[in-house]
């Protein structure tokens, strides 16, 4: 091990922010308390009505404005003012019920009903101020819900605004109603921004102390790293499109069992949804999420053990590909760009061609560049090939290499990323939630179609890429921050740790070396070597990426996947089996009983799965190879295995060197005689057949040919040319 001396520097240097978002932020503050001033002082400096006052309170807080309009507490009010403060309180207490706990919400409003009753006979005064408390708090939780639900999941920037206003308009209402009286809390108007005031100032305050303790932090790593660097390791070196054969290693029974779940998904009627996860609230709760996991799973599978395979794998492939273009699975972006954008007049739907929506685009993009290298199959750089309708008059075609020219050109703005969901900030609506994840997603994607066409556009988006992530990404303790709101400046500088670091390492590891490396050092020293990787949801709590997609359960599905995958990139082989083997444990990886074979992880979604399958299906330095490494010719002219009975037959390797194939086989039904169907033999050629029932066989005119294997147990067949010299007689 090499030593060096500590190092004091990097993280004591990285800043809060970085400039970008800094100009944002304070851009960002100024605005808002400026609306806040101006909500507070001009009703009273332009001598307005009460009215007024509530309205602007409401802008403040949202519901403060009904405190604000709460009527004197000696008022004498009359019977239906008071019934209408009952019903508007029984209704809170219903909806709160009914949120805390579902199907509780009659039970408890049946139960609260003649109480409310009671007091409005009782206790007037009571139920009037409660009703006003009541429906504050409402708005309060609406808003909160409205940001979390609608803004961040669903880049809905209309129904927040929507219930302010709304509740702002209904106290200067109430405030009119009541005869401009003043009430007991008129000095809400006053108290309301001194309040937003001072919440905003120990959110910042207490960032800058968090700031202190990564900084700390920070140091103590690199203190770490700087006795664990050695140059073979941390050299960052432009990537390598190297020649030479990638190397082609035989699938064990674990990766068999999971492929099938993985490829009866993908294999189920076009028009059936009902193997997927159901579409949730959560942004990652999403059709787009689920199939591109399976696509890059099954294409890492073929890349790394079977590029000599066509039939069922391939046409699972193509189903995945076919389904991403279905109006279910990208038509969210008309209502992200109506409500996110306030694209109101254009109304655009195209889901491709835009700069706000990587988690589509971007994502796409890597899965027909893994395509294109497991398979060899270039289909989809046809123009049109890819078609996504939005209704009879309106359809948007593209192909690969026109979408793998959308995403390089959006990885040339400000901050070297590009966003997710969409803000409606600036007048080119360029800014949105940035996710280093989705980025770096996306940079893969740009580094295959370079390996298969040799094109170097991935080495100046990596370039971007790192100084983006430096600049504006990095916290002090060497983490990287899950997602920026470009254009605002908010960060989400809570939700990072070792395991989202991993997880953006993982997919740019051969273009970024040093940060793969890092990362790795990292993982494996706090999560790894300490043995928390083994219990049950510690890498699914510092950020929404490392919960479970599918289910948002805490669990340590995807930080299983994103270890796996980035110790494989590593050369990791041997941790990449311990984490296998612990996700097997965790996750209850098990048959299913309606399918035998066909094994899942039941404790993680189906897009966890996947990902677990991208990180567990493949092989050492395989992402690497498809993003360094043209696709060998000799796959594409060689034998193959066009066709067999699936899953009667599983393929655990086939590869060809161009003149011959070999194949291993195992069952996956029980024994029996199967037909396997070879393609891309030499018309009317000779071959030599080892391990079938045949010992030879000529091909047709097509270059195709039939041979039958008798299989019982992990089974090899050869196929060579016949060498030129004395017949071979067939055997009896």
């Amino acid at each position: 091990m090499s030593t060096a001396a500590p190092v004091q520097e990097s993280a004591s240097n990285i800043r809060l922010r970085g400039p970008a978002t800094s100009r944002w932020l304070r851009r960002t503050l100024v605005l808002t308390s400026l609306v806040w001033t101006a909500a507070a002082v001009l009703p009273q400096a332009l001598g307005l009505s009460d009215a007024w006052r509530a309205f602007g309170t409401g802008l403040v807080i949202p519901g403060a404005g009904l405190l604000y309009a709460m009527p004197p507490l000696d008022h004498t009010f009359a019977t239906e003012v008071v019934v209408g403060h009952a019903v508007v309180l029984w209704a809170e207490v219903a909806l709160a019920s009914a949120a805390v706990r579902r199907g509780r919400g009659l039970l408890v409003a049946g139960a609260v009903a003649p109480l409310v009753a009671i007091a409005v006979v009782a206790v007037p005064t009571f139920v009037v101020v409660a009703g006003h408390i009541a429906a504050f708090i409402g708005v309060l939780a609406a808003a909160s819900w409205a940001f979390a639900f609608r803004s961040v999941a669903r880049s809905d920037y209309v129904t927040l605004p929507a219930i302010v206003l709304f509740a702002a308009a209904v106290s200067a209402a109430l405030t009119q109603v009541h005869g401009d009286m003043p009430g007991p809390m008129t000095w809400v108007w006053w108290g309301a921004p001194v309040v937003a005031v001072g919440l905003s100032a120990f959110g910042l305050i207490r960032e800058r102390v968090r700031h202190g303790a990564a900084r700390r932090l920070g140091i103590e790593r690199e203190n770490y790293l700087a006795g664990r660097r050695g140059s073979a390791r941390t050299n960052p070196a432009p990537l390598d499109h190297r020649l030479g054969t990638p190397e082609v290693t035989e699938a064990d029974v674990d990766q068999l069992r999971l492929l099938r779940y993985l490829m009866s998904i993908a294999a189920q009627p076009l028009d059936n949804w009902d193997g997927f996860d159901a579409e949730g609230a959560g942004p990652l709760q999403q059709y787009r999420y689920q199939l591109n996991a399976i696509g890059w799973a099954l294409a890492m599978y073929g890349y790394s053990h079977t590029p000599a395979l066509r039939g069922p794998l391939h046409r699972a492939q193509l189903d995945v590909l076919t389904r991403m273009q279905d109006q279910a699975v990208w038509g969210y972006w008309y209502h992200q760009n109506l409500l996110g954008n306030w694209d109101f007049r254009a109304r655009r739907a195209d889901p491709i061609d835009v700069p706000q929506n990587i988690m589509f685009t971007g994502y796409l993009n890597l899965q027909l560049a893994m395509f294109g290298q497991a398979t060899g199959d270039r289909r989809f750089d046809t123009p049109g090939s890819l078609t996504f309708s939005w209704s009879p008059t309106e359809e948007f075609t593209y192909d690969h290499p026109a979408i793998n020219d959308i995403v390089i050109r959006n990885f040339g703005g400000e901050l070297g990323l590009w966003p997710c969901e969409p803000l409606p900030v600036g007048r080119r609506r360029r800014h949105g939630l940035v996710f280093p994840y989705c980025n770096a997603v996306s940079a893969a994607g740009v580094a295959i179609l370079d390996a298969l066409v040799g094109t170097s556009h991935a080495a100046d988006i990596s370039r971007r890429f790192q100084r983006g992530l430096d600049s504006e990404f990095t916290a002090a303790d060497g983490d990287i921050v899950s997602f920026i709101a470009s254009g605002l400046g908010f960060t989400a500088r809570a939700f990072r740790g070792p395991a989202t670091t991993a997880s953006v390492a993982a997919f740019v590891a051969p273009l970024l070396p040093d940060l793969a490396w890092r990362a790795w050092e990292i993982l494996l020293r706090e999560w790894l070597t300490t043995d928390r990787f083994r219990h049950l949801g510690t890498g699914g709590s510092e950020s929404p990426i490392v919960a479970d997609w599918g289910s948002q359960a805490a669990t340590n599905a995807e930080s299983f996947a994103a270890a796996m995958l980035l110790a494989q990139e590593c050369g990791e082989s041997d941790w990449c089996a311990e984490l296998w083997t612990a996700a097997t444990e965790q996750l209850r990886f098990g048959e299913d009983a309606r399918q035998p074979g066909v094994w899942s992880f039941d404790a993680a979604s189906l897009h966890a799965n996947g990902m677990l399958g991208l990180g567990g299906l493949g092989r050492t330095y395989a992402l690497t190879d498809m993003m360094s490494r043209p696709r060998p010719p000799q796959w594409d002219a060689g034998p193959r295995i066009f066709d067999m009975p699936h899953p009667n037959i599983l393929v655990a390797k086939a590869v060809s060197d161009g003149y011959g194939l070999d194949a291993v086989l195992h069952p996956g039904l029980g024994p029996g005689r199967f037909a396997l169907v070879l393609d891309q033999l030499t018309p009317r050629g000779q071959y030599l057949i080892h391990g079938a029932v045949e010992r030879e066989v000529t091909a047709d005119a097509a270059g195709k040919a039939r041979i039958a294997i008798e299989l019982r147990t992990r089974s090899t067949i050869a196929v060579r040319p016949v060498p030129h010299g004395p017949a071979i007689h067939r055997s009896a």
